[in-house]
């Protein structure tokens, strides 16, 4: 998505997802843990969990964490250095990992957690959330947790409590303690969980209530670990919950139960299928509420969708934080999670100006062995992220906007190329390069370059065609152009004539078209709203060219942007508003393909 429209002060154009709060009554808890959650698909693990029997977290699963390596004595962390940094490269917020795609602790009533820290090298941190962090391209809204950053000789407590205000990208902790626990290989901790407090031992010595607020009223406790520096280590060598009175603990697989989802044959892909074999109904998805909200789960894996593109696990600060090391756990998770549901994944994205880790930022330019570099940058990271999902990932979007903001242009039309970091090292060039570069780590994998404001005529248009039409001309591998299809105002409404039109002129070209990642403002009401969605999807599959209609996000819920003033808003753009309501557009698209 472009920076122009990020700048700009209604923010509707930034989709992200933030995790619901999900609150589960006592009864309704005990019911279901009395039934396996049959209903919710969620497993126990191997052994049988009742009450006043200890659940041993470390025999679940753990091997989507990024930085985290199962062993047989435990789990070994290593620093990943995954921050979040803005859309110009400022800041660095700590994104620290979390394990998603795994074992979590269920719970009611009261328990008592007993962990243990091994070969601790550095700063060992183990985070515990009620619900795990939203993480957005800009930003990650950090849940109620509890923090605890330890040392050998050190330990320093750090609780949020979930009401997210101020910046949104620096977010402090409303309290923090600091304790002295004396010299240590090896430390031991008890977090004894009562009456919706926390308090805190460690080597057999009690340091007391470190959490009065009820971080954990989910009924949940996810697990995030990580380190401070490079060159830190440490090994969770156990990590057990024993429930305490008449409390009851279990474990949860997400990885299991998120597989686990009922078909609605009145599903939008259910129906495109029937309409037109083979065409795409798909959405921008994320982890987070994909793993932690039932109600997503039932919309994304329910029939509706039958592409999924990872919205941010594969932009390069996620996938690539540090110039030595790759963490695909996240994206992996993802693409396993869309291929249990027989899911297409498009991968998003490789070359782009924007959501670069500060190392890559920092890259210079400014001399020919300088520029070498970041050709050498730029070619083995494509090469190691499409080796890596070869056969999994079936298309990506190789060049994600080229063409500069209309604001960074003389006319106003931004019918150049932006000059980010790539093009002022590569020149044009680089665009070629990339597209050569992924067909050669995937020949099967199906290429795109993608861009906003290609649905309306104009010089942006005609330069888009003029350097798709130069690329053909060269023998570049590349299959087809993603039109982004944001509507973020009435002045964006997409004219179906000229986006037929111009879907037609790349087919002269032997070019595919997608409809990449659109969302529509709802200002003018939902009806309106849902002809725009529903004018755009009725060009797209009528074209043999145009293969696949996907939007950027789906559930209200996860519809967030910062404000200016730094408020977090929740827009009205997706078909699904919130608790899970499917919006007027809904229907039209059905209706739609039912014809």
């Amino acid at each position: 998505m472009s920076s122009e429209l990020l700048s700009s002060s209604v923010r509707r154009n930034t989709k992200m997802y933030i995790a619901g709060v999900v609150l589960l009554g006592l009864a309704v808890v005990v019911i279901a843990i009395a039934n396996k959650d049959s209903s919710s698909g969620e497993k126990t693990a191997k052994y049988e969990t009742t009450n006043n029997r200890s659940v041993d977290l470390l025999d679940g699963k753990w091997n989507y964490l990024p930085g985290a390596t199962e062993r047989k004595d435990g789990v070994r962390i290593t620093h990943t250095g995954l921050q979040i940094v803005q859309q110009d490269g400022s800041g660095g917020q700590l994104n620290s990992p979390v394990n998603l795609y795994g074992t979590h602790l269920k719970f009611v009533g009261d328990f008592v957690l007993d962990a243990s820290i091994s070969d601790l090298r550095g700063t060992a941190s183990l985070q515990l959330y009620g619900n795990p962090p939203v993480v957005q391209d800009e930003f990650r809204v950090e849940p109620a947790s509890v923090r605890l950053d330890f040392t050998s000789s050190k330990l320093n407590v750090s609780v949020w409590d979930g009401k997210a205000t101020g910046n949104l990208a620096d977010q402090q902790p409303v309290s923090t303690q600091s304790f002295t626990i004396g010299p240590a290989n090896t430390i031991r901790l008890e977090l004894i969980h009562k009456n919706g407090s926390l308090e805190l031992s460690v080597n057999d010595r009690r340091l007391g209530v470190v959490s009065e607020h009820e971080a954990f009223s989910t009924g949940r406790m996810w697990f995030g670990a990580d380190t401070l520096a490079p060159g830190n280590t440490w090994r969770l060598s156990k990590l057990q919950a024993e429930p305490l009175g008449k409390g009851v603990v279990r474990t949860v697989d997400t990885s299991e139960s998120a597989a686990k989802t009922t078909r609605d044959a009145n599903g939008l892909q259910t129906l495109a299928g029937r309409k037109r074999p083979g065409f795409l109904i798909g959405s921008a998805m994320a982890l987070v509420p994909a793993v932690s909200d039932d109600k997503y789960a039932r919309i994304a894996f329910g029939g509706n969708f039958g592409s999924m593109t990872i919205e941010n696990a594969l932009k390069f600060q996620f996938v690539h934080p540090r110039p030595d090391l790759y963490t695909f756990d996240e994206a992996d998770a993802l693409v396993d999670l869309a291929r249990s549901h027989h899911m297409k994944v498009h991968g998003h994205a490789l070359v782009f100006g924007e959501a670069n880790p500060t190392w890559v930022q920092q890259l210079p330019v400014a001399t020919a062995a300088d520029k070498k570099d970041v050709q050498d940058v730029m070619t083995s990271h494509i090469t190691k992220v499409v080796e890596h999902f070869e056969g999994r990932v079936s298309s990506w979007d190789v060049v994600n906007e080229p063409m500069a903001d209309y604001d960074d242009t003389e006319d106003g039309e931004g019918s150049t190329l932006r000059e980010h970091l790539w093009k002022k090292a590569l020149g044009a060039d680089y665009i070629a390069l990339a597209f050569r570069t992924a067909h050669r780590a995937d020949p099967s994998a199906k290429l795109y370059l993608n861009d906003y404001g290609l649905e309306a005529d104009g010089d942006r248009w005609d330069a888009l065609i003029a350097l798709v039409t130069q690329l053909k001309r060269d023998r570049v591998p590349i299959d087809g152009v993603g039109f982004e299809s944001h509507v973020y105002e009435a002045g964006d409404k997409i004219d179906p004539a000229v986006l037929r039109q111009h879907i037609r002129q790349l087919a002269d070209l032997g070019l595919k078209a997608r409809i990449s990642e659109m969302d529509v403002y709802s200002d003018d009401g939902t009806d309106v709203q849902a002809e725009q969605y529903a004018s755009v999807l009725a060009v797209c599959i009528s074209e043999p060219s145009c293969v696949s209609f996907s939007t950027w996000g789906f559930d209200d819920d996860y519809n967030m942007w910062q404000d200016d003033d730094h408020s977090l808003q929740h827009g009205k753009d997706f078909l699904w508003t919130t608790g899970a309501t499917p919006t007027p557009a809904v229907f039209k698209l059905q209706q739609l393909l039912r014809e």
